[in-house]
């Protein structure tokens, strides 16, 4: 068999759904892990700056909202990609699925583009509505700015992993995680320490590590020997194609941005808590996000998983991987959530070295992060079962409940109407957690786990008779 055949079986037929599940995310976990680090880099090396520690690092983390609003809408055009291009993959239509990935490659682009010049010239606007004075203000201005012109870049580079995970590769967008992670590590210390350009340098590290892979990603979408690859002639937009990418896009991209918006806002709130509670909620966040990549990993594969199988018209084993998903998910919080439960004072003094104050409500806010991954483990399990099923309005549905209308009210009442200070926002984003998995669960049996693309006929014969 072909690299590409032994995939779509892994996919389709394996009878060890949890083995071709973890198989698939491992690569996808290393990613995200590096992606993280990269994160934990900058937050490092800007921590390192003489008497403005816990400044440095909110800096950064305040914009973290605001770049996610932006690139929600490139992570809903991902989400939407690999829905449908793995349904055509596994309805066995791969001239169709070529089209529909050139398509994603343009719409990605442009949004990109109208993004990164939106951003640029509405950051200082953006980060005094959020609340940011002084050194925060100022630096974190100058971040948003410079990491505005990597959202073209980033686009293309969700399409990319989209069009290569609709057809099971996952191991290609780590390699190009790797690249980008080890110029950041070289670059970070260079431009905020060497250079002396402090908290701007961490962003046009991420910048130039992210742009420099872009040529080879373009390189490998149109000349690729495995996989689904693009052509020239399906990049002029097919309204009907261009329609449905969209319209699927849409909810799943709304649910992020509306929910990033919500995190600005929480951020804004935390803010008036005070910067030892900025920085504890930046840190912690930081930390554990590291554990949570695995169920992330498992969730994005689950999206390519269920497409596929559902494109195959094999409905049974598509409910069958939701269910394996699930139960490895959780597991694997569980054990990560024990693992780390001791180490929480260890790894924020990597971080936290000035300010005791902040070091111990990190260590209080991590607590309850932890206790609180197999719950998260859900929601990722239930954000993956939806994409891969088309249902991206059940992925608005659940984002936005989970932010607008339970944490964030939850924040509010605490703050104003009990003493419980800095513990209320961490007993808020617990319980939001927990009631949102009743959420999922009440979602899910909507399912219909119907393909949301057109089968040819002779497909279907050639489907049905497999």
């Amino acid at each position: 068999m072909t690299k590409d055949e032994k995939k779509q079986h892994l996919i389709l037929k394996d009878p060890n759904i949890i083995k071709g599940l973890f198989f698939l995310a491992v690569p996808l976990m290393l990613n995200n892990l590096i992606r993280t680090l990269h994160d934990v880099v900058d937050m490092y090396f800007v921590s390192e700056i003489p008497g403005f520690s816990a400044d440095a690092v909110s800096s950064i983390s305040l914009t973290f909202p605001v770049v996610f609003t932006f690139i929600s809408l490139g992570i809903g055009l991902s989400a939407a990609g690999t829905a449908l291009i793995s349904q055509q993959v596994g309805s066995g239509q791969h001239e169709k699925a070529r089209e529909y990935a050139s398509n994603l490659v343009v719409i990605a682009l442009i949004t990109g583009v109208i993004l990164n010049l939106f951003s640029f010239f509405s950051a200082s606007t953006i980060m005094r509505l959020m609340g940011t004075e002084g050194f925060v203000y100022e630096n974190s201005v100058k971040y948003l700015k410079i990491r505005s012109f990597e959202l073209p870049v980033l686009f293309l580079f969700f399409a990319f992993t989209s069009i290569r995970q609709s057809s099971g590769d996952t191991v290609t967008p780590v390699i190009f995680g790797v690249i980008t992670m080890i110029v950041n590590i070289i670059l970070s210390p260079i431009f905020i320490s060497v250079l002396g350009f402090g908290v701007p340098g961490a962003a046009y590290a991420t910048l130039i590590g992210n742009v420099i892979i872009m040529p080879f990603g373009l390189s490998l979408l149109f000349k690729s020997k495995s996989g689904i690859t693009i052509r020239k002639d399906y990049l002029k937009l097919s309204p009907d194609v261009s329609r449905k990418i969209i319209r699927t896009a849409v909810p799943a991209s709304l649910g992020q941005s509306i929910t990033a918006i919500g995190f600005g806002i929480m951020n804004a709130v935390i803010v008036s808590y005070g910067i030892q509670t900025v920085a504890a909620f930046s840190v912690g966040n930081r930390l554990i996000s590291v554990i949570l990549h695995p169920v992330m990993a498992i969730g994005a594969v689950l999206t390519a998983y269920i497409g596929q199988n559902i494109g195959n018209l094999n409905t049974e084993r598509a409910k069958e991987t939701f269910k394996k998903a699930m139960i490895l998910s959780v597991s694997l919080m569980i054990l990560g959530s024990a693992l780390l439960m001791g180490f929480r004072e260890y790894l924020a003094g990597f971080f936290i070295k000035d300010d005791p104050v902040a070091l111990k409500l990190t260590v209080e806010y991590m607590f309850y992060l932890l206790i609180g991954l197999p719950l998260m483990a859900i929601f990722q399990t239930f954000i993956g079962t939806f994409n891969g099923t088309g249902n991206t309005h059940f992925t608005f549905i659940i984002t936005i409940t989970r932010l607008w209308f339970l944490r964030l009210p939850l924040i509010l009442i605490f703050k104003n109407f009990t003493d419980l200070g800095n513990s209320g926002i961490w007993y808020a984003m617990l319980t939001s957690n927990f009631v949102i998995a009743f959420v999922g669960a009440v979602l899910y049996v909507r399912i219909d786990f119907k393909p949301k693309i057109d089968i040819e006929r002779e497909h279907k014969k050639m489907l049905h008779r497999a």
